[in-house]
């Protein structure tokens, strides 16, 4: 039972010492999905007398500030530190040197188990005692989105928007920044001023986009370092005897499909140079040896399967599969993506042999997410997905239905706009699993990433420019979604995934080339 496995969590935190922050990283970074699932205003409070920690370490914050120790390093920083010198929080600022004196708040984090307990008015407001001591004005881009409730933060505190000091043009120039402007600051040409400010910012902004993700990628480092440490700690009596029990392979193997789901997105960070390396996450021998376990096996006593989707379909499916989906789905095969194929190739390795630790590392994802289902002559494929997109799922679900109507019919450079819609959703043990029917073609940024790194396909794909139709077809259906569905689906139509047409077995696009142009038969949208 889930309940039994967060008790033992909890008295092995209690046995093991291990500090508030360090339980509360491990806790969000290895359980949050399960622990999610229970019906309580925090997901903290399955853990007996964490609250009480939490906001008694909240309290207890201190501000301190750091200089910029050298040119690798521009930040100006506050941390917010708990009695014993625990980080739960920081602020990057950097000076801008030139017109009236300007510091440009970077960026702002708390740690999500000591937010809504006024740690970041704290460490904002620190911030603006801060700016009117050196009599200088503060500026910051106000990324949060209008709908979240912690959008007026900075305008409660003071802070004004550029169009409320610039007038209407103020907001299509600038965006989302807003000013803090001190008392003592006594200026006529402070509009003028504040534009010559911005105009510098937009010069320097891609060198300070580079430093922060520099420190973001150091920072992140440290947390996994941290928690890894204290999985460790935590079973530190199984790694020993050689022990493996469920639990401690599910909580490593979350831990590392996170990390390797970083290492991913640090590839794409503005100026980053890998000047960072993750191989400082060192992980034991005895931890890669362990068998991986992707899915939740715990259930509470009020839970029970929950299916969604195409009844007539689900009436023809399995007994087992509709009694016990988790079981069944991960007991099928893994599908054969190119990724796991050119892996397989190279550790000459089997995939129905249990995956360890190692061999995720090794992978760079998880392949347990897939899995190929056959019935009744067709073929379906099975994805695994994380609990908290529950709601997400049934949302992109209606979605599709709408996207069905307006592309049918459609062609796009040659190529019919299908949709491969959600057929059922089950949910089971803290596990969601989506159905669709199988595609004779393989996910966009797979196949960006097969033109780009294959030594068969890297020169095809240069000459003849593959990867570049496929993102101006994506482009295109983007912008025909967006002009034709509600403004409110903005984000939905940006989280939908686009399948090409590809020869799995050869790991060869199916394309058609002539003379003047190429094209594609079929293009899905899931």
């Amino acid at each position: 039972m889930l309940a039994k496995q967060i008790d033992e969590i909890r008295e092995r935190i209690e046995k093991s010492r291990i500090g508030i922050k360090d339980a509360l990283s491990m806790i969000d970074m290895t359980f949050e999905d399960q622990i999610n699932r229970l019906e309580v205003s925090s997901p903290y409070e399955a853990f007996r007398g964490l609250n009480q920690l939490i906001d008694v370490t909240a309290h207890g914050a201190k501000i301190e500030r750091f200089r910029p120790e050298d040119n690798k390093h521009p930040f100006h920083t506050f941390e917010i530190h708990t009695e014993e010198g625990e980080i739960l929080g920081y602020l990057n600022m950097i000076y801008l040197r030139r017109f009236i004196p300007c510091y440009y708040l970077v960026y702002v984090e708390v740690l999500p188990p000591f937010r809504g307990l006024g740690l970041g008015y704290k460490i904002l407001n620190a911030f603006m005692e801060f700016v009117d001591d050196q009599r200088a004005v503060g500026l910051l881009d106000n990324i949060i989105p209008p709908e979240d409730p912690t959008y007026e933060t900075y305008t409660k505190l003071g802070w004004k928007t550029i169009k409320d000091l610039l007038g209407e043009g103020g907001k299509e120039r600038w965006g989302n920044y807003m000013v803090f402007i001190p008392d003592c600051i006594q200026t006529n040409d402070l509009k003028k001023e504040l534009i010559r400010i911005l105009y510098n910012l937009r010069k320097k902004k891609p060198v300070i986009d580079m430093h922060d993700n520099e420190d973001m990628v150091k920072r992140t480092i440290e947390e996994f370092r941290s928690v890894y440490q204290t999985l460790v700690q935590l079973f530190d009596a199984e790694l020993s005897s050689g022990t493996s029990i469920p639990l401690m392979r599910f909580m490593f193997t979350r831990l590392t499909t996170k990390l390797i789901g970083f290492r991913r997105q640090i590839t794409s960070l503005i100026g980053y140079t890998g000047g960072e390396s993750l191989e400082q996450v060192s992980i034991s021998n005895q931890v890669k040896k362990l068998p991986i376990q992707s899915y939740s096996l715990w259930n509470l006593k009020k839970d029970h399967v929950g299916i969604w989707g195409d009844k007539n379909l689900l009436q023809n499916l399995p007994q087992k599969m509709k009694d016990e989906p988790t079981f069944f789905i991960e007991d099928l095969p893994l599908y054969k993506r190119p990724y796991l194929h050119a892996w397989m190739k190279r550790m000459r390795n089997h995939p129905s042999q249990p995956l360890k630790i190692s061999d995720l590392l090794d992978l760079g994802f998880d392949p347990t997410r897939l899995r190929e289902f056959h019935h009744e002559g067709t073929n379906y494929i099975f994805e695994r997905i994380s609990p908290h997109l529950f709601f997400s799922l049934l949302k992109k679900r209606r979605l599709l239905r709408k996207i069905e109507h307006i592309v049918s019919g459609f062609r796009l450079r040659g190529a019919v706009i299908r949709i491969n819609p959600i057929l059922l959703i089950f949910r089971d043990r803290g596990n969601i699993y989506a159905l669709r029917k199988k595609v004779e073609g393989i996910h966009s940024q797979e196949a960006l990433d097969q033109l780009r790194t294959s030594p068969l396909l890297r020169e095809m794909n240069q000459t003849v420019g593959i990867d570049r139709l496929i993102l101006r077809v994506i482009h295109e259906i983007k912008d025909g979604l967006m002009f034709n569905l509600n403004p409110s689906f903005h984000q939905e139509i940006e989280d939908l995934t686009y399948f090409f047409p590809w020869d799995i077995e050869k790991n060869f696009p199916r394309i058609c080339v002539d003379i003047s142009s190429i094209s594609m038969g079929n293009i899905w949208i899931a």
